[in-house]
């Protein structure tokens, strides 16, 4: 059986990894549930900084859905309708994250993998990267939502020859077209290190640029106008910006509490 682990550090960067090594982490139902609650608390948690996700070990990302449920758990329009339901809380959960979201993309990304991928902010890779969207040779069909973000990160061409031709992305390739952002040996290393710079950063300034950007991609929980605004109003009346003008002015790193 699969899980979801999450562990946290000090400075407020959590670690919300995909374990189903066996499979090459793909996602079972139960996991689908776990990552959405999952999301959900990290978002509403005062402690939490930047959310890094990332599957168990080095060889798989998320290798996708777990097709061995598929019999039992997507067989019947109703089946199909509440594991469909099951993705998309997960997947909005990540969009919709309060925090910064890290993808930290080692090896096998297929599928509901590359889902989970396209949600979050920063999308890193390491040479080990491969990413593909197999719909066509399974016979599955791939959900408005889903390519409608997709269309939005890498624009209209790129998801045609991604949907159409249903082959694999070496990490090069990956980032030319800006599937991913960065293409590193250790990306682990390298998610923690943009994690803990992130970290540092004003939590309401990170927050209200989320809100503005879920805005202008227009999906169906995006924020009005009136909220981003009003985000942006609640910055300029911080505590955290007062802080950032007077260390600025003292010329040392500012310490934003997110207030």
């Amino acid at each position: 059986m699969g899980t979801i682990k999450t562990t946290q550090s000090p400075e407020g960067i959590a670690t919300v990894t995909i374990s189903n090594p066996e499979r090459f982490n793909a996602m079972q139902l139960s996991m689908w549930k776990a990552l959405a609650q999952t999301m959900h608390d990290l978002s509403n948690d005062h402690t939490t900084r930047v959310v890094i996700i990332r599957g168990e070990g080095e060889k798989a990302f998320v290798s996708g859905a777990d097709i061995t449920e598929f019999a039992t758990l997507r067989e019947t329009p109703e089946d199909v309708k509440a594991y469909d339901e099951a993705v998309l809380n997960a997947e909005n959960a990540i969009s919709t994250c309060t925090k910064p979201v890290i993808a930290a993309i080692s090896g096998i990304c297929f599928g509901g993998g590359l889902g989970i991928a396209l949600c979050c902010d920063l999308r890193l890779g390491s040479d080990t990267t491969r990413i593909c969207l197999p719909a066509a040779k399974l016979g599955l069909g791939y959900g408005l939502h889903n390519i409608k973000r997709m269309q939005h990160v890498i624009g209209t061409a790129h998801t045609y020859e991604l949907l159409l031709t249903a082959r694999v992305y070496q990490s090069a390739e990956a980032l030319s077209i800006g599937m991913i952002h960065a293409c590193e040996k250790d990306v682990f290393a390298h998610a923690l290190l943009q994690a803990e710079k992130i970290a540092l950063l004003a939590p309401m300034t990170l927050s209200s640029i989320k809100l503005a950007m879920r805005h202008i991609y227009g999906d169906e929980h995006a924020p009005d106008a009136c909220s981003v605004n009003q985000a942006v109003v609640a910055c300029f009346e911080s505590s955290d910006y007062a802080e950032g003008r007077k260390a600025f002015k003292e010329k040392r790193p500012p310490k934003f509490v997110g207030q």
